[in-house]
């Protein structure tokens, strides 16, 4: 039983043919459809976290508002002088009020900081640690822009504690308040 050459070489025909066809056009295609559905989970997956850093993006404009008004805020409560004097008299009044003994009160010079001018004052209080955090809070309220740059607290018996607080008051360079 002997196969002719034309059966042999129409049945390889056949079966070359889709072989050929899957390799030349199918598995590229394949791959690519594959490629591009992995491209669309990826990109699927980045437009979920959108929400999120919107979200995010809405919060932080939010903060960098608030930030914003509060430096201008700030920038009001610089004096065109530093008023040193009728700030001591409230800061003394504030701590005498509070039950504080003063006991003693220098200031160091000015000095140019960039935009704005610094006046160092030391204070040296006693009594209370209430009526010292009651100054601090009373320091914070005033009008004016100051600065604690130092704080030294030691505890001189159970009811009373020394506090040395050097406190920088700002005031404007030029002179005006812009």
């Amino acid at each position: 039983m002997k196969i002719p050459i034309r059966h042999l070489a129409l049945i390889g025909l056949l079966i070359a043919v889709p072989v050929s066809a899957w390799a030349i056009a199918y598995r590229p295609m394949n791959n690519a459809v594959h490629g591009v559905a992995e491209e669309i989970r990826l990109r699927t997956s980045n437009l979920s976290h959108y929400d999120e850093i919107n979200s995010q993006y809405r919060s932080l404009q939010f903060l960098s508002k608030k930030v914003n008004e509060s430096t201008i805020q700030a920038i009001r409560r610089i004096p065109p002088q530093h008023g040193a004097d009728q700030w001591l008299e409230s800061a003394s009044d504030a701590a005498l009020g509070l039950g504080l003994i003063v006991r003693s009160v220098t200031t160091s010079g000015e000095r140019i900081d960039g935009d704005h001018n610094i006046l160092p004052v030391d204070l040296t209080i006693s009594g209370s640690f209430q009526s010292v955090y009651g100054l601090t809070q009373h320091l914070e309220r005033m009008d004016c822009m100051t600065r604690i740059d130092r704080m030294n607290i030691h505890r001189v018996n159970d009811e009373e504690v020394e506090a040395r607080i050097i406190i920088h008051l700002i005031y404007s360079a030029q002179g005006d308040n812009t």
